[in-house]
């Protein structure tokens, strides 16, 4: 049997400074999942993972070290106070949602949203997130498309032939001097 689960890596995505606890889960809305942690952010259809009764999670937040031990089970099924998990060998957990404590949600889409585009000459970025994003994202050619928009808006990317995932990279701010 297939695993029912989480199936790709939404929780590398997110933050682990605890003043931001937003930053810390994996928020669930219309049918997608969200995560980031300030410098990237990713969007992704819940059709690319197998957990059972996602329609379950909209609204939701799940803290990022409970969504990676329930990618561990075979078994794992939404309910409206969290996710209970079984596998193979009998053991069982149950997951609570994240208490947001009556914070919204951060708004993901209006910061992942197409922006003027500016022409660039040059842009950094840090591998160490796109490292990240690679292991969220469903790739499975491994090849990704950069959208620039400007040295100072997010670089949009996805997948070609993936649709409902899209993922933003912060650029670096790089010193004029190193060129």
């Amino acid at each position: 049997m297939d695993k029912q689960t989480f199936t790709l890596k939404l929780h590398e995505c997110c933050g682990d400074d605890e003043l931001r606890p937003m930053m810390m889960c994996v928020h669930f809305k219309d049918g997608f999942a969200y995560a980031s942690e300030g410098h990237v952010a990713i969007k992704q259809s819940l059709e690319y993972h197998t957990i059972i009764n996602p329609e379950l999670l909209d609204g939701k937040s799940l803290h990022k070290d409970n969504f990676k031990a329930v990618m561990g089970f075979e078994i794992a099924e939404c309910d409206d106070a969290g996710i209970a998990c079984k596998d193979n060998d009998g053991r069982t957990a149950f997951f609570e949602y994240f208490d947001r404590k009556g914070q919204e949600m951060p708004n993901f889409d209006s910061v992942m949203a197409l922006k003027e585009i500016k022409p660039v000459d040059f842009i950094g970025i840090n591998p160490k997130y796109m490292t990240m994003l690679s292991k969220a994202m469903h790739a499975p050619f491994e090849q990704y498309r950069f959208r620039f928009q400007g040295g100072d808006n997010p670089i949009l990317i996805d997948v070609p032939d993936i649709p409902k995932q899209t993922a933003i990279l912060m650029p670096v701010f790089l010193n004029d001097t190193l060129w």
